[in-house]
């Protein structure tokens, strides 16, 4: 990460890299999902919470199987995500050498009307979710990396955050979160088709109702914690047929010594 990365990040709790995926990744990601359209179903609705400003008529759509698992060349591009230097980059940084797979990959898919999800996260102490400074270097608890396969402008809807809220001190009313007052606090992020958005779960953060009818929402989601620490259960082993060195540290339970760094790109 570069200074003006380090600074953003620490001082929003999210970052947006835009363009690290070329043109024609995002088309052979977006080739997969719809090659295993039949894999991808609605959940229940009720992310919402029932606030008025968040409901909609379907949930979100996910992936009923890790695409890490996909047949060659379908689970290609999914693992260029999982392992790209600028991911690794961010992440040697934010989370320490070491990091590894909290849980995921998982799709997000919206589109038009699909339900928002209530503002969440960072609001009560929980050891494996945080944000500190110390010894000049920041440090994080369980942190995403979401890649965007589509457009996401202002007003359609999608991902949205409190931003520096990851180092807030109070807890924000219920009418902030369920949006039935502005305080002009909550920010919709925008980013571009090949762009990734790195956030820290303690962030403050929701979704939007999804409005385009020209386009879905795509992301495909990564959470990676500290090398020392879980969120989710542990994983019993890396699932991938024919992983790389770089594919099994990442699936590696969590441990506090012998740990493995990975290298990413200069910056």
């Amino acid at each position: 990460m570069n200074d003006r990365e380090k600074f953003l990040f620490d001082l929003n709790g999210y970052l947006v890299l835009e363009d690290v995926l070329t043109h024609a990744e995002v088309a052979a990601a977006n080739a997969a999902i719809e090659h295993h359209a039949d894999l991808i179903s609605n959940r229940e609705t009720g992310l919402s919470g029932n606030a008025a400003k968040l409901k909609g008529g379907e949930g979100r759509g996910e992936f009923s199987q890790n695409p890490l698992t996909f047949q060659h060349p379908w689970c290609d591009p999914f693992r260029r995500m999982f392992t790209h230097p600028r991911l690794i980059d961010v992440f040697n940084e934010v989370l320490g050498p070491g990091f590894r797979l909290d849980h995921g990959p998982g799709l997000i898919r919206m589109q038009r009307g699909t339900e928002g999800h209530r503002l969440h996260g960072g609001m009560t102490f929980d050891p494996s979710q945080y944000h500190s400074f110390s010894h000049g270097r920041m440090h994080a608890g369980l942190c995403v990396a979401a890649w965007q396969l589509t457009d996401v402008r202002a007003g359609d809807g999608g991902f949205v955050c409190i931003p520096g809220s990851h180092k807030a001190n109070y807890r924000p009313p219920m009418e902030v979160l369920r949006l039935e007052q502005d305080w002009g606090c909550v920010h919709q992020v925008v980013a571009g088709a090949g762009s990734v958005l790195f956030f820290n779960e303690a962030l403050v953060h929701g979704t939007l109702p999804w409005q385009p009818a020209d386009r879905e929402r795509r992301s495909i989601l990564f959470k990676f914690s500290p090398g020392h620490i879980s969120w989710g259960s542990p994983h019993a082993q890396c699932p991938i047929a024919d992983p790389t060195p770089e594919e099994e540290a990442l699936y590696a339970p969590p441990r506090r010594s012998g740990r493995t760094e990975l290298r990413g790109s200069e910056s």
